[in-house]
């Protein structure tokens, strides 16, 4: 080697080990020590990614009245990572190690012959009853009494990112438990969720702002954030900063019972964030609410649309420009109880046979649910044996650990793409592919995203004329987790700190509030998998903001606003269930 040569590879290697030296050194300025997989977090496919079960089989258990499910998984973007946070940036003490996932929330619906609806299959609680191929972990998801096993978490072992694609995950069914006395003859539906990992730990409720008051959490009396760092009970109200305060609900639209110079208690068992959970990615869509509604029976499929289930083939269930759900095959009432025959006085029945429920349909399924009473989310929640979020739950799904900026959106930043223009030229979102797997939208005018400007749909990006609603706006919500891309970082996302989507715009999430008696009482139940909504559930506030309604809306979905003030065309819902083993630790 010449003695040029030999200069040059010195060259090449100091400035190869400067760049890494400097890296080194950025990445301990932002405070954030990531792996590999840490920003997989904020990306998508830039498509619909919904989960698939595919290949069903049943076969019998290892004893009498047990079976054997066995089925394939898998979705294309998925991620496990490690990363630390320093002091300056989470606001305790010392370095922050934080670990995240996403995860398939997996139970399985069963119906025998003849049945009206489908029922929640009962699988053991015992986690070594349940395979799953090499990569892949399981948790079971017990029910809140612990004696049946309602669904299992699957998600990856370790660290890593891209698609999962595991064959032969395989639960075990206790169909004896269910009264069921020949398996072979049920139908079987294997359903998935995608959820994201939260882990247990310290966070920030309220932001500090001191702009726009929106009875934004702060510590007592004062306008600075209050740290949650356990699921102890807390003082409410009250001048003291040990107490968590509502900035005396000023810029509320409903009042609160507690002040700074009236206190309530918030019980320990009311579920404060610190406890790991885990929150669904996206909100609930058309598609998964199809097959909700699709598993009741003829009743609750009426209750829960409020259109009868035998009403007309192409009967539409909600108003709204984007909810596209309709009866696609009508049901068939129960004809009831039937006289047979008459002795004197004493009439002798039979029972009529069930009622068939109907068949819904959209060709918009991956985009999110909302409009009017097209969605029941307490119900879906219910029966998928998930529960509500509490807005406690909410700040920290969306800020996770770190300290709070003023005025800021589940992306970190205090800045939105779109304005409030109710003039020409209009800046916003175009539709593009409306409805497909690759919906997708594109900036047409000013004040698009950019570094600290995320995506979000609200009024003032899908409303193109904000007062005359014009024929080109899109006017409702988008494709869940349309602005994940293969290279989106978080801002461009429009993603929250733990990589969940859409918990800013979209539509509203409802969560389960701390400002009256009857949000209080939530212990955070889970459901059964029936549609029946445990005691708590109905004390609801929304948050988060929506894509609709007139005036400038975006102050609505920064994360500690609590105004609390939304229309029912632009409401969704976003299920959590708190993590296996969370409320031992």
């Amino acid at each position: 080697m010449s003695k040029q040569t030999k200069n040059s590879a010195r060259q090449a290697g100091g400035s190869a080990q400067l760049a890494m030296i400097c890296g080194l050194l950025l990445a301990a300025a932002s405070g954030a020590l990531a792996d590999d997989h840490a920003d997989a977090r904020f990306r998508g496919t830039g498509r619909a990614d919904p989960i698939r079960i595919e290949n069903v089989r049943r076969s019998d258990g290892p004893v009498g009245g047990q079976s054997s499910i066995t089925f394939d998984l898998a979705w294309d973007h998925s991620w496990r990572a490690a990363w630390k946070e320093s002091a300056d940036r989470h606001g305790g003490t010392g370095t922050l190690s934080v670990e995240n996932w996403d995860a398939a929330w997996v139970f399985v619906k069963f119906r025998k012959p003849g049945a009206d609806g489908y029922s929640q299959a009962t699988l053991s609680t015992d986690r070594e009853d349940h395979r799953v191929p090499v990569g892949a972990a399981l948790d079971v998801g017990p029910t809140d009494d612990g004696k049946r096993g309602l669904g299992v978490f699957v998600y990856r072992a370790a660290a890593g990112s891209g698609a999962n694609d595991w064959k032969g995950v395989t639960l075990r069914w206790l169909h004896g438990a269910d009264g069921v006395d020949d398996p072979g003859a049920v139908d079987l539906r294997v359903l998935a969720v995608e959820m994201v990992y939260v882990p247990k730990g310290a966070f920030w409720a309220g932001d500090g702002a001191t702009t726009e008051m929106a009875a934004q959490f702060s510590a007592g009396k004062t306008a600075a954030p209050f740290r949650i760092e356990s699921e102890d009970a807390i003082a409410l109200g009250g001048e003291s900063k040990k107490n968590l305060g509502n900035r005396d609900t000023l810029g509320m639209f409903q009042a609160e019972d507690f002040t700074g110079g009236l206190t309530q208690t918030l019980p320990a068992q009311f579920p404060k964030g610190y406890a790991a959970v885990y929150c669904m990615r996206y909100e609930i869509t058309e598609g998964q609410y199809v097959a909700f509604l699709n598993a009741v029976n003829f009743a609750e499929q009426g209750r829960l649309t409020g259109v009868g289930a035998n009403a007309a083939a192409g009967s539409p269930i909600a108003e709204g420009k984007r909810n596209r759900i309709k009866i696609a095959v009508p049901g068939i009432p129960s004809p009831g109880a039937q006289e047979v025959s008459r002795r004197d006085t004493v009439v002798r029945t039979v029972a009529g046979k069930p009622a068939t429920p109907a068949v819904y349909e959209t060709d918009t399924p991956y985009v999110a649910c909302g409009a009017k009473r097209g969605i029941n989310g307490g119900a879906y929640a219910a029966w998928a044996g998930l529960r509500p979020m509490t807005e406690l739950e909410y700040e920290k799904a969306c800020r996770g650990p770190l300290k709070p900026v003023p005025d800021e959106y589940a992306w970190g930043t205090a800045g939105i793409a779109g304005t409030n223009n109710p003039n020409p030229p209009y800046d916003g979102y175009a539709l593009r592919n409306p409805g497909k797997p690759d919906e997708h939208v594109v900036w047409e005018g000013e004040n698009g995203p950019d570094a600290t400007r995320g995506n979000a749909a609200w009024n003032g990006s899908v409303t193109r004329d904000r007062d005359s609603y014009a024929v080109n706006a899109i006017n409702g919500p988008l494709r869940v987790g349309i602005f994940a891309t293969p290279d989106s970082g978080r801002v461009a996302a429009g993603a929250s700190y733990w990589g969940i989507m859409e918990l800013s715009g979209n539509l509203w999430e409802q969560a389960v509030t701390v400002g009256n008696h009857i949000g209080r009482r939530f212990a955070g139940a889970h459901g059964d998998g029936t549609v029946a909504q445990p005691e708590g559930w109905n004390g609801l506030k929304v948050r988060g903001g929506g894509c609709l309604g007139r005036g400038d809306r975006k102050r609505e979905l920064r994360t500690s606003d609590r105004m609390s003030n939304a229309g029912g065309s632009a409401i969704g819902f976003r299920c959590v269930r708190t993590a296996p083993g969370a409320k031992s630790e």
